[in-house]
């Protein structure tokens, strides 16, 4: 079962990702109106022309900034097995392997270079200051490679960068704030790098569709506004995310699919978490959440997918969430519940997999034993005092028997 919620998370997160780039995809998004917005940073002045050959002649003074920075990239570049860059060499630039031009945005006369596509090359080095010259850059993407050091700070002259994708790569140090400065980002994807520490919060302010930080070692608890952004996607998995998950969640009317999954997050699983209507896959797995699942959860109409494993929730799985339209994914294995709703017994239509292993369930296959059992599913929780702010779990009662007798069921729940 957690093979299938793999599954389902690769596709989730790999669909818009992997996207290389070719000519129409790149001319598309430059076509999208040139916005110049007050954020934008003036470029700084490296004197490239001092770095050219006077005798070397260009289309236009755009592609002769181009020629220059990648010049100074292709210097930092020390492993290139792939040969993804071997014919990087003379005046003209659009017929670079990786490189897409297209007409500048806000002048169809000159050709530009607006995208940058050299994903799965496992190319090692630095990226060079000097690219930020690169003005009309719609798209970058260098995902799996060996590039390591930081983003530079010239990035921010990037004024419609629409995509940046740097993921599976060696980058490291505190989230690369130069990413806030992008005016016009709409996808992020940082995750598989050695990214660590505190989350910033104005990266929730920005106007990004797509958020993707997981496999990183961020530790800091997940900012509290993050209901301002306005993404549909949003992946946190694999970090040491701690603390609760923060109630403004609930305003993200735009989210289709949030993963919080495998980190230190703690506390009750917040009713907010209901308000997502439109949600399609909830990912709260391998965590160390107590409590309930709260019962709003049954307002989740548009949820495919439910995956609270790994936890240490309590209590009566609810058929208002084994009924959901249009789940046909519901995991709920290794934690404490030790009650099923009538309509939670076994799949109430053909495809729905409920996945219920390890728990204080009677009558059902593979459970944890009763000793496990005992002190936990009648432990007292407050919602209030728990997780946020680290605070001790309240004593448990005196246990009683989680099992009481019940007629045989002997259908397991997956």
């Amino acid at each position: 079962m957690k093979a299938l919620g793999f599954i389902l998370f690769l596709s989730i997160t790999s669909i818009i990702s992997s996207r290389s780039l070719n000519n129409a995809f790149t001319a598309a998004i430059t076509r999208r109106p040139l916005v110049r917005t007050k954020d934008a940073k003036p470029l700084i002045d490296f004197n490239f022309e001092f770095g050219i050959n006077a005798r070397l002649i260009f289309p236009n003074f755009r592609l002769k900034k181009a020629y220059f920075a990648l010049q100074e990239w292709k210097k930092l570049i020390i492993s290139d097995p792939e040969n993804m860059i071997n014919n990087w060499d003379g005046v003209d630039v659009c017929s670079y392997n990786g490189v897409f031009c297209e007409k500048a945005p806000d002048d169809p006369n000159l050709k530009t270079v607006a995208g940058i596509d050299l994903n799965h090359g496992n190319i090692e080095g630095q990226l060079a200051p000097h690219l930020g010259l690169l003005t009309d850059l719609s798209v970058f993407h260098i995902n799996t490679n060996r590039f390591s050091g930081n983003i530079p700070s010239s990035f921010s002259s990037l004024a419609i960068l629409n995509e940046f994708d740097i993921s599976n790569n060696q980058f490291s140090g505190p989230f690369p704030s130069v990413v806030l400065n992008i005016p016009r980002l709409k996808y992020l994807d940082i995750r598989f790098n050695n990214f660590e520490g505190v989350l910033p919060p104005q990266l929730f302010d920005k106007d990004l569709d797509a958020i993707f930080l997981n496999h990183n070692r961020f530790s800091s608890t997940i900012p509290e506004n993050i209901g301002h952004s306005k993404a549909s996607v949003i992946v946190f998995a694999d970090n040491a995310f701690k603390g609760c998950i923060p109630k403004s969640i609930g305003q993200m009317s735009n989210l289709d699919e949030v993963i919080f999954a495998n980190n230190e997050l703690s506390g009750c699983v917040p009713e907010e978490l209901g308000m997502l209507e439109n949600t399609k896959v909830l990912d709260l797995s391998n965590n160390k959440f107590v409590g309930r699942i709260p019962e709003r959860f049954g307002n989740l109409k548009g949820v495919e997918m439910i995956d609270v494993g790994h936890n240490e929730l309590i209590g009566t799985v609810m058929e208002v969430i084994c009924t959901l339209p249009k789940l046909v994914n519901f995991t709920f294995s290794d934690n404490y519940f030790d009650g099923l709703e009538g309509k939670c017994e076994k799949p109430v239509k053909p495809g729905l997999v409920f996945d219920c292993r390890q728990n204080c369930l009677p009558d059902k296959p593979d459970q944890k034993d009763k000793n496990r059992c005992l002190p936990m599913v009648n432990r007292l929780i407050d919602c209030k005092s728990v997780g946020c702010n680290f605070l001790p779990l309240p004593k448990p009662s005196k246990p009683s028997n989680p099992c009481p007798p019940k007629a045989p069921k002997p259908p397991p729940c997956s």
